[in-house]
C-alpha cells in the first residue's frame, strides 16, 4: 500500500496500518510503526548506513533493518527558520506522530511541553521523512494540523 493509497490522511493511522500489514510476513519491512523506541544518529552515520545499503541491494531494503530514516524539519509557513545546524536527522526508530514531534523540538530548540504546543498551534510545521523500506527508497511529508500530524504527501 502506497502513503497515497492510504484513505486516512493521520500518521499514526497509517503507520498502525503499515505495522499490522507486515505482522505476519517476514521478509516484508516497514519504517513505519507506533514504538517511540530509536535514537537520534549522527548525519554521517546515516550517509554511511544508506551507502552501504543502496550498493548491496540496488536500493531495497530485502532484508535488512528498516532504520535508514532522515528527517527534514523545513522552515514554517509562517517563516520561522529551524535553529538545528544539522539537518537532516538521522533516526534509528519508526515514523509516527511521536517522532515528528520530536523532530519539531530538536529542529526548533523547544525547551518545554508549553512552548511545543504552542509552537505547533501557532506555526503549524511541516516534517519531511525519507527511508528504504521493501519496495525502495520512499518519502512522506506531514504536518500539524492543530490536532494530529496529518499526511500531506
Amino acid at each position: 500500500m502506497k502513503v497515497s493509497e492510504f484513505k486516512q490522511n493521520r500518521l499514526d493511522d497509517f503507520a498502525a496500518e503499515k505495522e499490522k500489514e507486515v505482522k505476519d510476513n517476514p521478509f516484508i519491512r516497514t519504517p513505519f510503526g507506533l514504538s517511540r523506541d530509536g535514537n537520534q544518529i549522527s548525519s554521517w552515520q546515516m550517509n554511511y548506513n544508506r551507502i552501504g545499503l543502496f550498493s548491496i541491494s540496488s536500493g531495497k531494503n530485502i532484508f535488512g533493518k528498516s532504520d535508514m530514516i532522515l528527517i527534514n524539519v523545513p522552515s514554517t509557513y509562517t517563516g520561522i527558520d529551524p535553529l538545528a545546524k544539522d539537518l537532516p536527522f538521522g533516526w534509528d526508530g519508526k515514523i509516527n506522530e511521536y517522532v515528528a514531534e520530536m523532530a519539531v523540538w530538536w529542529a526548533f530548540e523547544l525547551l518545554s511541553d508549553e512552548e511545543a504546543v504552542e509552537f505547533l498551534n501557532t506555526h503549524k510545521p511541516v516534517v519531511e521523512f525519507t527511508y528504504f523500506d521493501s519496495n525502495g527508497p520512499g518519502e512522506i511529508c506531514v504536518k500539524y494540523n492543530g490536532s494530529f500530524w496529518e499526511i500531506i504527501g
